[in-house]
């Protein structure tokens, strides 16, 4: 199984996102969250992965500039410089069957190559369950930090994560992750004996599920 990543783009790219979003935090999760408003410029940005280029979308990711949001950050006890620039993930999200291949860890290094980094962000952050925020890959592998408070949010009892964009742990990070998810894409297709595919623009490939 081949899973690319690419920018949502159109009208089509958006409604695929939308029944994402439904299945899992509508159905699966009983959370009823707004639409999705993907945006052009720099306010914005929307990630799909994909069974193969043309494929079925399967997870997808949005990441939203939150610099100025004083009142948002200081919500989740988020105390970050007032002139920070800062961006929020949010609606991470892969279908059930997928889970496990590390499609998450796609998204992000694919968000921080294509809005993070270019846009010169400072801190990054997102909420996620507060039980498992700890021991998140999110924490494990991107070096994100987990508060201790607990909030509750649109996503139930969560906590905050937050990561320094310009620390130099966080760089080193980026760096193993994809290492880590090179190495397994390799093992992967030396298994199957084929040879590995042509890499292309921003599509990242993945074939068996992150080993525990």
């Amino acid at each position: 199984m081949e899973i690319t990543i690419a920018p949502a783009r159109n009208g089509e790219d958006q409604a695929e996102m939308e029944a994402i979003s439904h299945q899992v935090f509508e159905s699966e999760m009983g959370i009823l969250l707004p639409r999705l408003t993907p945006q052009d410029g720099f306010g914005s940005f929307h990630a799909l992965a994909r069974v193969g280029p043309q494929g079925s979308a399967i997870g997808t990711l949005s990441v939203v500039d939150t610099s100025g949001d004083h009142e948002l950050h200081e919500g989740y006890g988020l105390v970050l410089p007032a002139k920070a620039r800062v961006a929020r993930f949010t609606r991470l999200a892969v279908l059930k069957p997928y889970r496990g291949l590390n499609i998450p860890l796609m998204l992000m290094l694919e968000a921080h190559r294509r809005f993070v980094a270019p846009n010169l962000f400072d801190y990054t952050w997102l909420l996620f369950d507060a039980d498992r925020a700890a021991s998140s890959m999110l924490c494990k592998w991107l070096a994100f930090s987990s508060g201790e408070r607990i909030f509750a949010s649109e996503y139930g009892r969560s906590r905050a994560l937050l990561r320094v964009e310009r620390d130099p742990a966080s760089e080193q990070a980026l760096r193993r992750t994809e290492q880590y998810l090179g190495q397994t894409l390799k093992m992967a297709f030396s298994a199957a004996n084929v040879a590995m595919p042509p890499a292309e623009g921003s599509q990242r490939a993945l074939s068996q599920p992150e080993q525990s």
